[in-house]
């Protein structure tokens, strides 16, 4: 969000002018909250297979590690 300005001008101007939300498919008034989409985004990566709460006991530090790698394995997969 910091080099938004410089990465994405446009973007940062909807942004500015009051443009908050993402939309995830082409339907009519499907935008979701920001905070919404990244809630959704995090419990379905908890949850599928591989996940922290499937099937595996994970130390505090593990589950650490693993939240802190979201962004780095979504910016590699998107």
């Amino acid at each position: 969000m910091t080099k938004l300005p410089e990465t994405h001008p446009h973007v940062y101007d909807l942004f500015l002018q009051g443009f908050r939300v993402i939309l995830r498919s082409d339907r009519f008034w499907a935008g979701l909250s920001t905070d919404l989409v990244i809630e959704q985004v995090l419990v379905r990566s908890l949850k599928t297979s591989g996940g922290v709460t499937h099937g595996r006991i994970m130390t505090e530090v593990q589950r650490v590690l693993w939240c802190l790698s979201r962004p780095a394995c979504a910016e590699i997969s998107g």
